[in-house]
């Protein structure tokens, strides 16, 4: 082969300046993305303001605060967690790891969750607690148990939707909200079965890596359990401040967790987001705006940030790779 004077550092100045276009191509986009998520979320934000600053009275603590049922309230904050503790343990029954080692890896989780968006994340501090050949199972069957999570809350939002607006909805939207459930629960169950057929190694590899289709049904079972906590609780600290019993209420708290689970997320879990649904569905049940809001935070700070708070005091160094 004949090379030709001054070619090779001309095809490495060629090489590197391929390489640096693509960087600076993946950053502009990393940031123009980041802008337009702070634009949405200013958005999101200045509409909340709008909200709270229409409210008749202005922001008015309520005049009762029940501190037995705040106790109470503050209380299902472990059982919340608990349940998901027990769906890690499933993930993870086959492996064979230390139970100190499984501990950290689920509070690793905890913490590295509270900065994704919508808290998808907690299967980057979990799989830095295993070797690399595994990791990709672990990061897989995470995402198992969080769509699990995932269908239970859209499941029961359309739910207390058609329950609630049964007379405004036709035939055809029921008809349409089934399908979309039906669709949902198939591709938890069977879509990795599909996936599978795509001629690529990664896809063709799927089945060896998930968890079974009787321990996604066991997932299933458990993010309905927690997710009934996440409502009880939400009626309780109702409740706390003096909003008045109503069994109705339980719809339009569902009702209002499909409508969180299904937006997008910005910064800090859906922070602002959240707050902003919470106050457009629960003021149409007739609670007042600053009691929504007030409910709202209580149930953020007792139920994401004392845990990572938690978490992040408990959670130590156990060898080379963890995370934290």
């Amino acid at each position: 082969m004949t090379v030709v004077p001054g070619s090779i550092p001309r095809i490495i100045l060629s090489s590197d300046t391929k390489l640096t276009f693509v960087i600076k191509t993946k950053q502009f986009r990393s940031i123009l993305f980041l802008i337009l998520k702070f634009g949405v979320f200013c958005a999101v934000a200045f509409l909340l303001f709008k909200k709270i600053n229409a409210f008749p009275q202005g922001f008015e603590l309520p005049e009762n605060i029940n501190f037995v049922l705040a106790i109470l309230f503050m209380s299902f904050m472990p059982i919340n967690w608990f349940m998901e503790w027990l769906k890690w343990k499933a993930i993870v029954a086959s492996k064979k790891m230390h139970t100190s080692d499984r501990w950290h890896s689920f509070l690793s989780g905890i913490v590295s969750g509270v900065v994704t968006p919508a808290y998808a994340g907690n299967f980057i501090g979990r799989m830095f607690y295993f070797d690399k050949k595994d990791r990709k199972e672990i990061i897989l069957n995470t995402l198992v148990g969080n769509a699990s999570q995932f269908m239970v809350s859209i499941s029961l939002g359309i739910g207390s939707f058609a329950i609630l607006y049964s007379t405004n909805i036709s035939g055809f939207e029921h008809l349409l909200m089934t399908a979309i459930l039906c669709i949902g629960f198939g591709l938890y169950f069977f879509g990795d079965t599909i996936l599978c057929k795509i001629p690529l190694n990664f896809f063709r590899e799927l089945d060896l890596v998930l968890v079974s289709k009787t321990l996604r049904a066991k997932l299933l079972g458990l993010s309905f359990l927690r997710y009934l906590t996440f409502i009880i609780q939400f009626f309780i600290v109702l409740l706390v401040f003096d909003v008045r019993f109503d069994i109705q209420l339980f719809l339009w708290i569902a009702l209002m967790y499909g409508a969180i689970t299904a937006a997008p997320s910005l910064f800090f879990g859906k922070i602002i987001v959240r707050e902003t649904i919470a106050l457009s569905i629960l003021t149409l049940a007739g609670i007042a705006g600053p009691v929504v809001l007030l409910a709202a935070f209580s149930t953020w700070v007792i139920n994401q940030i004392l845990p990572v708070l938690i978490a992040t005091l408990l959670l130590k160094k156990r060898q080379k790779h963890v995370l934290v």
